[in-house]
This record gives structure tokens, C-alpha cells and sequence, in this order.
């Protein structure tokens, strides 16, 4: 099929004073070619080798190359158990030992007795992935991550084998029926310590239990992480970014909606957060096993007051200020749930990180904030009630077999016993949380005045002497 005479270029040479640029762009060309042979032949072999194995029989239609690529086109392979994966094309990119990537384009998965295809995938391509035809059994090893993954537009169909062998993993007794379409999905430079970027968009699915009698769809549009390092350092895990936008789980006469929520930082200085989070249980309880419904229901009565509806947002907050002498870490954050109540915080640090650390080191080594010095600083914390603990006071009394205002009572004589074990200031919040109980306020504010110095890691240490040494005040109302 490829031939080429280098006869047929020698009456030209004559003509250009500097024949041997040519000469060698001719030669290049030469081995461009047998290359192109030599990659054909490898990447058949190749195919063969790494699907062809055992009693897997693979069948390729063409084999070609064209701009960089070498391509295997109209792939058919038939498993042992009679399942047939059928590949449009794959495609190898650059060179051929260290490829840029590879792709494969129209995968079809079919299973014996199942009149469609049970996935179908327009695109799997893969970054910098070592082989022209790379094993997928041992892909990813904490020495070689996966650089690069783009998948588009999949769907699987859920009566198949394939994703009841999946749904097995799960603990679900192969009962599980439906499908499932996603159409994007993005991970680059993922390994054991960290994870450069994952994206996923156009996630939606119904499932259908078939042995619980549960039915479900589920809606997700995006969801991004991007930049997150220290998975292998447990407690100094660092994002720079994620988000989820849209996503939705319902059923017949429940659900559980959320707007967005997003999170970055780390442990110390982030911010994170999430709105219009609404969940309306309805039948829910009535799906749950019979020996969790009545604590379903006591939840539910707490919450909701009954109704099974409830809306969310929150949202948490810190910064780190180094205009100021010392630097200054602030806060601020609240949790909202409608007919239920609302918590929010601010506080304003001083802090003196250990030696000569910076707050870039201290990002990167969240540690190094457990044996900063604090100089002082404020913390302030607001409850506003909108009917939670009322009602929590009433479903103990009703588990109890007493009326409210005895479990009020109760609660009273219990909060001032804390006096002893835990000192004054615990034992005055745990009455004002009980004076909420009973109906007589309904919010309570608490101003705490840190020491100067003080550090976390005393506190960590020695947390009831530690709180002896903070100044508290309440505001009731």
C-alpha cells in the first residue's frame, strides 16, 4: 500500500545549491513511512494482545495512519460469557511509544437476550496514558497518576449484567433497574495524594428497586473540583475549588433539592457553603425500615413541626488579615432552616504563628495553627429559635410519658447540675437553652472574650481548664 522511489527526486537535486536539506527532508520522509508500517503492525499486535486474550476474541475491520495518528477502526469484541463490545474507532495519537493520548469513539456494549445495548459511549479518551494500548487492570499506581480522562455522553441501562455486577458492589441485591446518562465527565493529573481537576455535567438517572418497591430520579448539572492536595496527609488537605450546581434526588411524594454549594481552603481559612437546599419527606419515612420510622418521625416532628418540609442555607467563612499587628484571622458563618431556626458566628483572632512561619506555610502545613499563639480576640455566637426547641421539648416529653412543662422542669434542675462538673459559664447556657425550651425566649446571643496568650493546642489538651480561663457573657431575649 505505501511505496515511494527516491529515484524519481534525483534530476531535481541539481537544481538547489544546498542539496542536503532536501536530502534529509527526503530521508525524514522515508522513515515517516515505515514508521507508519511499523506503528500499523504494532498497534494490531497490540489490540491483540491486551483484548484478545483467553477465550476473548478480538476483530479489526481497518488499520491505518493519518496526521500523527494511528487508528483502528470497526473493533468487535466477543466475550467468553457471550457479551459483544463493539468499538467505531481507536485512535492512538503521536508518538507511538509515549502517545499524547489515546481515544476511543462509539462504544457499544451488548448482552445475550437484551435487545439494546446496555451502554453506549460516544467518546473515552486518555492523556499521556505510558502505551499505545495501556492496561486498564493496573492503570493508576501511587508512582504513575492518571494525567488526563474525558469521557462524553454515556448511557447504561441497568437490567444489563454489567451494572448488576456494579450494584452488587453496593450491597443491593440485583433488583435495580432503570438507566443512567451522564454527558460529560473530566479528571486530570489524579493520584493517591492529590487530584488537579474532576468535572462532571448532565448526570440524570431513575432507578427503580424493585424488592423495596422504591422509585427515584436523580438530576445533577455540574459538579467541579479543582486543585486539591494533601489527600495522603490526613488533616492538611488543601482546595483550591468545588462546587455543585443543580442537583435533585425525588420520588413519589418526597425530595431533596440543592440549588449550589461550593467549598475552598482548608481546614483553618475556607469558605464554604451551599443554598436553596429544600428536602420534603413526605412518604420517605414510610420507605425506611420499620425499626427506623419512629425515630424518622420524631426527627421529622422536631424540624418540621410534621409537615415533612424544610429549606437550608449556611454558609461558613474565614480570612486572614496580615494588616494588622499581629495578623488577625476572622470569621463568620450562619445555618438557616426554616421553621426550625438559625446559628450564626463571627469571630476576630489575633495570631502569632509559630517562628518565623508565614500564613502561605501555614495553608500548605494546617498544623502550624494548632501551636499558634492567640493574643486575645472575640467569638460570638447567636441562636435565634424558630420553633426547634419547643418541640424538641415536646417529643421527649411525649417518649417520656410526661407533659412539657415537667420535661421543662427536668431540664432546669439537669442544666444547673452542670455548674459542677463543668463550671458556672456551661451550666448558665445550658439553663438559657432551656428557658428557650419553655417558651420564655427565644434567642440567646454569647459573647466569649479569649485570654492573652492562649493557644489551640491548650485547649485541645485541657478543654474544661482551658474554658476556665475564657470570659462569657449571654444576652436572653
Amino acid at each position: 500500500m505505501w511505496s515511494f522511489n527516491v529515484s524519481h527526486f534525483l534530476p531535481v537535486l541539481p537544481r538547489f545549491q544546498q542539496g542536503m536539506p532536501i536530502l534529509a527532508g527526503l530521508v525524514v520522509t522515508l522513515l515517516s513511512v515505515g514508521d507508519a508500517h511499523a506503528s500499523v503492525a504494532r498497534l494490531e499486535a497490540d489490540l491483540q494482545a491486551q483484548w484478545g486474550r483467553g477465550e476473548q476474541l478480538i476483530e479489526i475491520g481497518e488499520l491505518r495512519e493519518q496526521e500523527q495518528r494511528v487508528i483502528a477502526e470497526h473493533i468487535v469484541i466477543r466475550q467468553a460469557q457471550g457479551d459483544v463490545v463493539t468499538i467505531e474507532a481507536y485512535h492512538v495519537q503521536g508518538d507511538y511509544d509515549q502517545p499524547e493520548s489515546v481515544s476511543f469513539h462509539g462504544i457499544r456494549v451488548i448482552e445475550p437476550d437484551v435487545s439494546d445495548p446496555v451502554l453506549t459511549l460516544t467518546e473515552l479518551a486518555l492523556d499521556r496514558p505510558g502505551a499505545a494500548v495501556p492496561d486498564f487492570a493496573n492503570f493508576t499506581t501511587p508512582d504513575a497518576p492518571l494525567h488526563g480522562l474525558r469521557l462524553q455522553e454515556l448511557s447504561l441501562w441497568l437490567d444489563g449484567t454489567l451494572a448488576k455486577q456494579w450494584t452488587a458492589e453496593w450491597g443491593n441485591d440485583a433488583a435495580l433497574t432503570g438507566y443512567l446518562t451522564l454527558q460529560a465527565l473530566v479528571l486530570e493529573e489524579m493520584s493517591d495524594a492529590a487530584l488537579g481537576r474532576f468535572e462532571l455535567q448532565g448526570l440524570k438517572a431513575e432507578f427503580n428497586d424493585l424488592a423495596l418497591g422504591f422509585s427515584a430520579s436523580l438530576g445533577l448539572d455540574e459538579l467541579s473540583i479543582r486543585g486539591l492536595e494533601g489527600l495522603d496527609r490526613p488533616g492538611q488537605e488543601q482546595l483550591a475549588w468545588a462546587e455543585v450546581n443543580g442537583f435533585s434526588l425525588t420520588g413519589d411524594r418526597w425530595s431533596i433539592l440543592l440549588e449550589r454549594a461550593w467549598a475552598s481552603g482548608n481546614l483553618y481559612v475556607s469558605d464554604m457553603g451551599f443554598q436553596g437546599a429544600a428536602l420534603d419527606m413526605g412518604a420517605l419515612i414510610d420507605l425506611a425500615p420499620p425499626q427506623e420510622r419512629r425515630d424518622l418521625q420524631a426527627v421529622n416532628n422536631v424540624l418540621t413541626g410534621g409537615s415533612g418540609r424544610l429549606n437550608a442555607a449556611g454558609r461558613s467563612a474565614s480570612e486572614w488579615h496580615e494588616d494588622t499587628q499581629p495578623p488577625q484571622l476572622k470569621a463568620e458563618g450562619f445555618l438557616q432552616l426554616s421553621e426550625a431556626g438559625e446559628v450564626s458566628y463571627q469571630m476576630a483572632l489575633p495570631v502569632t504563628l509559630p517562628g518565623r512561619a508565614t500564613i502561605e506555610q501555614a495553608m500548605q502545613h494546617p498544623a502550624l495553627f494548632e501551636t499558634a499563639r492567640l493574643h486575645g480576640g472575640n467569638v460570638t455566637l447567636a441562636y435565634k429559635d424558630a420553633g426547634l426547641l419547643p418541640r424538641l421539648a415536646t417529643e421527649l416529653a411525649t417518649q417520656e410519658g410526661i407533659s412539657t412543662s415537667q420535661m421543662v422542669a427536668q431540664g432546669w434542675a439537669q442544666a444547673r447540675q452542670f455548674e459542677r462538673l463543668a463550671g458556672p459559664q456551661v451550666a448558665k447556657l445550658m439553663v438559657a437553652l432551656v428557658d428557650i425550651m419553655g417558651g420564655h425566649a427565644q434567642s440567646l446571643t454569647t459573647h466569649i472574650a479569649l485570654p492573652d496568650p492562649f493557644t489551640l493546642e491548650q485547649f485541645m489538651m485541657d478543654p474544661l481548664g482551658s474554658s476556665q480561663r475564657l470570659r462569657v457573657t449571654f444576652e436572653l431575649k
